[in-house]
């Protein structure tokens, strides 16, 4: 059995800024989440890492999107993700998040994450507040529209069809 969780168990919901901490707190733990993965399916597969009240954290292996009324942070903790903001009527534009980096956002947030392309096996560590209940992804369908499809509490991580619309290469946005 792991030793116990890096992190406090929160008593309320959390901001951004706390997430990030407990996502990066995470990420440096792989004895908490490396077990629950299987690394060598060629689809994304996902680890509960813990779930309260206040609190939802998962480890995703990311191989070959979004939340509902939850805040959100990321940590990649192995490889580079694509973090990409969703635009009407252009492609999306995005950047690649390396190991040891993340990111975090509120429950306005659209974007969507992937693999990097050519970077590997990559895994994210997510922390959630208040804890998943819905998420959805957005992918362009076969009639060329953004369609999202949402995920139910019982499959919130798992990958669905239509979504990881290849993004042509644009430049990284800023880092603040």
């Amino acid at each position: 059995m792991p030793d116990p969780l890096p992190f406090e168990l929160p008593r309320g919901p959390l901001g951004p800024a706390d997430l990030s901490r407990i996502a990066a707190a995470v990420a440096g733990r792989p004895d908490l989440w490396r077990d629950g993965l299987d690394r060598d399916r060629r689809r994304r597969t996902y680890s509960e890492v813990h779930t309260s009240e206040h609190l939802g954290v998962w480890a995703i292996s990311w191989m070959a999107d979004d939340h509902d009324a939850s805040r959100g942070a990321v940590h990649v903790a192995e490889g580079v993700i694509r973090h990409e903001h969703l635009r009407m009527g252009d492609r999306p534009v995005g950047s690649a998040v390396p190991a040891g980096e993340g990111f975090s956002f509120d429950e306005t947030a659209i974007h969507r994450m992937r693999a990097e392309p050519g970077a590997g096996p990559t895994v994210t560590i997510h922390a959630y507040s208040p804890p998943l209940v819905r998420t959805g992804q957005y992918g362009r369908h076969d009639d060329d529209r953004l369609h999202r499809t949402p995920s139910p509490a019982t499959d919130q991580l798992a990958p669905h069809g239509g979504q990881g619309t290849p993004a042509e290469a644009v430049p990284p946005e800023p880092r603040a």
